[in-house]
């Protein structure tokens, strides 16, 4: 697996962490510091691993330039000893220079991939920045929402209390209290119309009745000039 690679999937894994730890019952606006602050430790953590790759990078390759002036060195002295005849010198010159040529070896095959590590490391950190970036640009919009969507459920809840007390008020309304006026009076006459035919009703109309008759006779005496006291007039038959 690549340097690259290993970086991604550590970012996809702090990134599920954060995921994780989310708690919906927390404040939105702490939870969108705490995970613009994830990623930035994430991206310090990734820009000091990308910093170490770089290192063994220009580490090897300054090993390997003078482990070259090594080889061009002991090649010289190496000549040298042979064309002075000094065979044994020659030979200690020889035996250095195999073992930097192997070095050199070994460095030429692990540069490569070192500078192919080194690549992916600038590329991962400025993945990583660029990623920061567009969030903290995404910031401004995503606070303003939060603000809105509380306004949102301040004003709910506003119009259900409102609603609530008006659903558990005593007080009945004016069109309640119209409709059991009407009910009472429709109740009273008919009440009135039942009561209207019953025999003590009767009587009392009959006799309401004769004294209009009475009435009648003695405002006839009155203009007769007739009119006696009652107590002279002769009481009913019978009495």
């Amino acid at each position: 697996m690549s340097w690259l690679k290993m970086a991604r999937k550590a970012n996809g894994y702090a990134e599920a962490k954060m995921q994780a730890a989310f708690d919906e019952h927390a404040d939105p606006k702490v939870q969108l510091q705490q995970a613009i602050a994830a990623m930035q430790e994430h991206q310090h953590a990734l820009e000091e691993a990308a910093a170490e790759v770089l290192g063994q990078d220009k580490m090897a390759k300054m090993k390997l330039a003078d482990l070259s002036a090594q080889e061009a060195k002991l090649t010289q002295n190496a000549q040298t000893a042979l064309a002075t005849g000094h065979q044994d010198a020659a030979r200690a010159f020889a035996l250095q220079l195999s073992s930097v040529r192997e070095q050199i070896q070994a460095l030429t095959t692990q540069i490569p991939q070192l500078e192919a590590a080194a690549t992916d490391a600038r590329t991962a950190v400025a993945e990583s920045a660029e990623a920061i970036q567009q969030k903290m640009n995404e910031r401004s919009q995503i606070l303003a929402q939060i603000d809105q969507a509380r306004m949102q459920e301040a004003m709910a809840g506003s119009l259900k209390q409102m609603s609530d007390l008006t659903d558990s008020t005593d007080v009945p309304s004016f069109d309640e209290i119209k409709t059991k006026v009407q009910s009472q009076f429709a109740h009273a006459q008919a009440s009135t119309e039942l009561q209207s035919g019953s025999p003590a009703v009767l009587e009392m109309h009959a006799h309401h009745d004769e004294l209009n008759v009475q009435a009648d006779a003695i405002l006839a005496q009155l203009q007769a000039g007739s009119l006696s006291p009652a107590a002279l007039q002769p009481g009913p038959a019978g009495s």
